[in-house]
């Protein structure tokens, strides 16, 4: 028979499980993983709306997953980023004369992918609450950083993940040790793109921006990293038995009768 510690053991993890919403999972990448093109591009503006995509594809990088500065190990995945987001809803500020700060309101998906095509962690920006692009430069021009900037305490940010991310995560048990079960995340989560090298076609070529609607008049491009977390990840009764039956399997001993 199974042992009463070897039950209250699988019990336990059944319950982690179900707890995870608590546990953060942090996401990365550096933009130096990618080594033959630009991360982002993105349109001129057109009736005040430009759009940022990614640069190329194959747009490859290795997606770095954290069980929030957990003990775990950092799980590399190599994926395929794709970004389909809108700016729109240009404003100028004035910090000093010479340097101003251009905000945009900024929704859609971003996503990483395996090399078929596969979504394995998607994310949606809501056009209700948006996230923001912001660049600081002149009056008339960005300067060749910034950032697009997503929280769940100012904006619409979820995190998806599918079946084949918890498969490339060495499956239901594993993944849920960094809170990550299938399905959508809850709150808090967020995101940061840092943009780096922002050009309107070659290093040090400024991106000119429309005096009234703030929109950028050429395309463009950027290097980026990219940050984010997500908790609320939230286990399906199905999921939960798994990890349940997983701990059992780890933690079960015999001792004869």
């Amino acid at each position: 028979m199974f042992s009463r510690i070897s039950v209250l053991g699988a019990a336990a993890v059944a319950a982690a499980a179900l707890a995870s919403p608590a546990q953060a999972t942090f996401f990365s990448f550096a933009s130096d993983m990618n080594s033959n093109a630009y991360t982002f591009g993105g349109s001129a503006g057109l009736l005040g709306s430009f759009n940022i995509t990614d640069f190329s594809r194959p747009n490859t990088f290795t997606l770095k997953i954290d069980d929030n500065n957990g003990p775990l190990s950092t799980v590399s995945i190599p994926v395929e980023f794709r970004a389909a987001l809108t700016a729109s809803a240009g404003q100028s500020t004035s910090i000093t004369p010479s340097l101003w700060q251009h905000s945009y309101s900024v929704a859609g998906t971003f996503g990483f992918y395996d090399a078929a095509g596969t979504a394995l962690l998607t994310a949606n920006v809501g056009a209700s609450n948006p996230a923001v692009l912001t660049v600081p430069g002149t009056q008339t021009t960005w300067s060749s950083t910034g950032a697009v900037l997503g929280a769940t305490s100012y904006s619409d940010v979820t995190y998806t993940a599918s079946a084949a991310l918890i498969t490339a995560m060495g499956g239901t048990a594993a993944a849920a040790q960094y809170g990550i079960f299938l399905g959508a995340s809850g709150t808090p989560a967020d995101f940061a793109f840092g943009l780096t090298a922002l050009n309107g076609g070659a290093i040090g070529l400024s991106v000119a921006i429309d005096p009234t609607t703030k929109a950028p008049t050429t395309a463009w491009r950027s290097e980026s990293s990219f940050s984010g977390s997500a908790a609320g990840f939230v286990p399906s009764p199905g999921s939960a038995m798994l990890v349940g039956t997983a701990g059992l399997l780890m933690t079960t001993r015999r001792r004869r009768a």
